[in-house]
């Protein structure tokens, strides 16, 4: 099961794409020698338009675990989650060991009924 990213958080990564793009190119062509912006701002713009177009989905459920889809993001095992934390717009999923913070508002609204239903199915104790 994939859980989408909302549309708003995707509007979002579109706008911070086009922006670091649109930096690093002026600075290209505005400066004449110092070009700082565009070696930090066009690769920053690159990688994130990379990300924009590969990366839709922010959670994936499959073989039994559960992980986030980005650069740093966690993998746990839904067996070895022991507790489940609704705080502040956010699900907190606790093992013995790890935590993960999953943001509530960046889930799709069809996708987060599809999320709360594989939490309940889970053998977690709700906090």
């Amino acid at each position: 099961m994939k859980i989408l990213y909302s549309k708003e958080r995707r509007k979002y990564d579109f706008f911070y794409t086009i922006f670091c793009l649109l930096i690093g190119i002026f600075s290209f062509f505005l400066s004449d020698t110092n070009h700082i912006f565009f070696y930090l701002y066009m690769p920053l713009g690159l990688i994130s338009l990379y990300r924009y177009i590969k990366v839709k989905y922010y959670l994936t459920i499959e073989n039994n675990e559960i992980k986030q889809n980005y650069i740093f993001g966690k993998k746990i095992d839904l067996s070895e989650i022991k507790s489940i934390k609704h705080f502040a717009g956010e699900y907190i999923l606790r093992t013995d060991k790890r935590k993960m913070t999953i943001n509530i508002s960046w889930v799709d609204q069809s996708s987060l009924l599809d999320l709360k239903d594989e939490l309940k199915k889970l053998d977690a104790q709700w906090v």
